[in-house]
């Protein structure tokens, strides 16, 4: 029987595919980015899909590959920061894996993204700054964000430091213990 899967998913800015393609380094396994394979899939940037076609129709494909996902098959995966926000997809992947939440402090965040320009829903409104348009968004996930069962806190951590975490609990809910 496959293993279940190792799914790295947490606000925006906090690691989720560096982590995800380092954990699937460190185990051998493959890897899937969430936004990463929509865009391969959409021929297109996830801003254009939202220009186009809007939240919604991204929301979709991303319901869709968690659905695809629901099953172990031992792979490493990063959601987008807004994928567990839906009970169904939190359930879908639940199903497949164990799940491990991402979070640093907002300022931390604001920090590490301070000159994207890519990501739609961090679009400022006219005199929001930054780290206010964070708090809106934090604000409007943090429920969702609690019903997801591991947490891991990124804030002044080495990627090390939070893969050896993320993969002593992997084992433990394996079963395995904390053996390399």
């Amino acid at each position: 029987m496959p293993r279940r899967n190792l799914v790295i998913t947490g606000f925006v800015g906090t690691g989720k595919t560096t982590i995800g393609r380092r954990l699937a380094e460190r185990l051998g396994w493959p890897f899937l980015d969430f936004d990463e394979e929509i865009v391969r899939r959409a021929g297109r940037s996830i801003p254009e899909i939202f220009a186009q076609e809007g939240e919604g129709a991204f929301r979709a494909m991303e319901a869709a590959l968690c659905q695809e996902w629901s099953h172990p098959r031992g792979w490493v995966l990063a959601t987008g920061g807004g994928t567990c926000v839906s009970p169904a997809n939190r359930a879908a992947l639940q199903a497949g894996g164990h799940l491990f939440f991402l979070y640093a402090d907002l300022e931390e965040v604001a920090r590490r993204l301070m000159g994207t320009a890519d990501r739609p829903l961090l679009r400022l409104r006219p005199g929001e700054t930054l780290l206010e348009r964070l708090k809106t968004l934090w604000r409007a996930r943090e429920a969702a964000y609690r019903e997801i069962p591991h947490w891991v806190d990124t804030t002044g951590r080495s990627i090390d430091e939070v893969v050896e975490e993320i993969l002593h609990c992997y084992r433990l809910l394996e079963g395995e213990g904390a053996r390399q």
